[in-house]
């Protein structure tokens, strides 16, 4: 699916006022956030005015004229001992990340993949990129026999390998020719600094019957995230059924998963909420990769 049928395919949205919305009765309608994310699904049911004040406190409800419901794929294995471009499953227009030699030094830039060459005796394939960016600074220009490095986020993990800018094209738009990558690395997983966010969240105890709650996230890593809640219950060492939604790299991703609360904050006085600090039990490989893509995209 390309970025622009995804875009084709986004709900339609009108804002809310609190007095459209029923309280204790089934909505005829979804309700989502400004960026799409389901607030209360058709059925579901808004069941008080702290509720209500709650989500309009932390979100700007919207009705959903029509939804869309995109998937990802499974990933696939990535086989032991030595890395190909085909292993890793880096395809044309995947992201990679890309350090120059000169410029900002260490900055690491974004770029995709548009295409390969045709395969040389031993399997190598020399890369064409897309002239790296970054948000603030100038494009990359990168010279002729300059080694770069890069990481790829791909389906099956990240990854880093150096190249040599073999050419570097203006027609029909910048981009540049790499040489094979030399060895791939596959990086290991590390923990990540929480990063600022709001998304929705929808949560339960453990094994509850009846509908999830709504809560705010606040901040997000692949392993764990602060989420506000209206009317806090749980402990510390408590499980909560806990699934949130989000957008990286033009494809929207659903996560259901078990979360343990590890802090209780302190009660907002204003409206008595307070925040839990999350960590996943456990998420699929191709979740937390898809986390750390969301991340990049947004620091």
């Amino acid at each position: 699916m390309t970025d622009q049928t995804v875009e084709d395919a986004r709900p339609s949205l009108a804002r809310l006022s609190p007095s459209e919305i029923p309280l204790g009765t089934s909505l005829e309608w979804p309700i989502v956030a400004a960026d799409g994310a389901l607030l209360f699904d058709a059925g579901a049911i808004v069941p008080d005015a702290p509720a209500l004040e709650f989500m309009f406190r932390h979100f700007e409800p919207h009705r959903a004229i029509r939804e869309l419901a995109p998937s990802v794929p499974e990933d696939d294995a990535v086989k032991d001992g030595p890395l190909t471009i085909e292993d890793i499953g880096l395809t044309i227009g995947a992201r990679v990340g890309l350090r120059g030699t000169g410029g900002t030094g260490s900055a690491m830039y974004a770029s995709r993949v548009i295409g390969f060459s045709t395969p040389r005796r031993k399997g190598e394939r020399s890369l064409f990129v897309t002239q790296p960016l970054m948000a603030g600074f100038d494009p990359l220009d990168l010279t002729l026999g300059e080694q770069v490095d890069l990481v790829a986020l791909t389906g099956r993990g990240v990854f880093r390998f150096a190249c040599t800018v073999d050419a570097t094209c203006r027609e029909p738009f910048n981009y540049a020719v790499l040489s094979a990558p030399g060895a791939i690395r596959r990086l290991r997983t590390r923990k990540f600094a929480r990063m600022p966010t709001r998304l929705a969240a929808h949560f339960a105890a453990d094994g509850a019957q009846g509908a999830r709650q709504l809560g705010r996230v606040s901040d997000i890593s692949p392993y764990g995230m602060s989420l506000t809640v209206a009317n806090p219950s749980a402990h510390v060492g408590d499980r909560l059924q806990l699934s949130f939604q989000f957008k990286t790299d033009g494809v929207d991703v659903s996560i259901e998963t078990i979360a343990i609360v590890r802090h209780v904050g302190s009660l907002d006085p204003s409206d008595g909420s307070a925040a839990y600090g999350l960590e996943f039990e456990s998420l699929e490989p191709s979740q937390r990769i898809a986390l750390k893509s969301f991340m990049a995209e947004h620091s």
